[in-house]
């Protein structure tokens, strides 16, 4: 199985988990999967990660940084079909009674969606979906389905649902792997 792994999940992992993680099992379990392809970064995650909370998860972890090569180049990332994939974000992805406010640059917005970290891993999970319907794929996030940050895109939990992608939190993705946490 492969976690895509979105910038708040590295966050909440470098600042719920990470420090008591005094015998270092948890960041030699993270880097392994790393390593091992299991959890993805994509590049605009990793620059998110840099400003996000001073950078704390790339502290944490940072053989995130350091091996560039196992980190997802997505400047290139095209959707499989644009006209369609433009039409899902345009009638799906978007929310509505924000949009209709008037107050909204539109092309703006959308556009910076598109460039973002979520929306780079939506457009990872759909083309990798059109590719193989039964990929092992999963995004690891720590938002939930619901918006309520004014946002004029809905959240990641809403638009996996939408494409057909598997979504789970970093407590779900913690249990489901080999890793044990004794207390």
């Amino acid at each position: 199985m492969e976690y895509y792994f979105d910038t708040s999940s590295l966050v909440a992992l470098a600042r719920y988990y990470h420090p008591f993680d005094k015998d270092g099992r948890l960041f030699d379990f993270v880097r392994s999967k790393f390593q091992n392809k299991e959890i993805i970064v994509l590049d605009a995650i990793l620059n998110e990660a840099k400003f996000t909370s001073k950078g704390i998860a790339l502290k944490a972890y940072p053989f995130i940084e350091e091996q560039k090569d196992l980190i997802i180049d997505t400047k290139e990332l095209m959707p499989y079909s644009t006209k369609k994939f433009g039409n899902m974000v345009d009638k799906n992805f978007a929310v509505a009674a924000l949009l209709n406010n008037g107050k909204v640059n539109y092309s703006i917005m959308k556009q910076v969606f598109l460039n973002s970290g979520d929306g780079k891993l939506i457009l990872t999970m759909y083309n990798r979906l059109h590719d193989d319907k039964e990929a092992k794929i999963c995004i690891v996030t720590e938002e939930s389905k619901t918006g309520n940050d004014g946002k004029i895109f809905k959240k990641i939990p809403a638009l996996c649902e939408f494409i057909g992608a598997r979504c789970i939190s970093l407590v779900d993705f913690l249990q489901t792997t080999s890793f044990y946490v004794e207390m």
